[in-house]
């Protein structure tokens, strides 16, 4: 089964090099996690480590929050439009 979250590297994490990816990734699994009722989701894998970053539910308004202003910065209208209904679900 292919992996389907994305693994990065700790120094790319602590740079936020790889911040489009987890933005995207994080959106992604929230509405997975909405849709399937799960308590919580992995967004990601550090890379040469046992570490995987999840986001636990009552995180996720929060995530999606942080998502949304975001992609109001990257003038990316579509995803905030996205993320406003993932946010009135939960």
């Amino acid at each position: 089964m292919a992996r389907k979250i994305p693994i990065i590297s700790l120094e790319d994490f602590e740079a936020k090099a790889k911040k489009p990816l987890m933005m995207k990734t994080l959106v992604t699994k929230i509405a997975n996690g909405i849709e399937d009722n799960l308590e919580s989701v992995n967004i990601a894998e550090i890379k040469h480590t046992d570490i995987i970053l999840s986001v636990s539910k009552n995180e996720w308004k929060g995530g999606l929050e942080n998502a949304m202003n975001y992609y109001i910065e990257k003038e990316e209208y579509e995803e905030c439009s996205k993320i406003k209904k993932l946010i009135k679900k939960l």
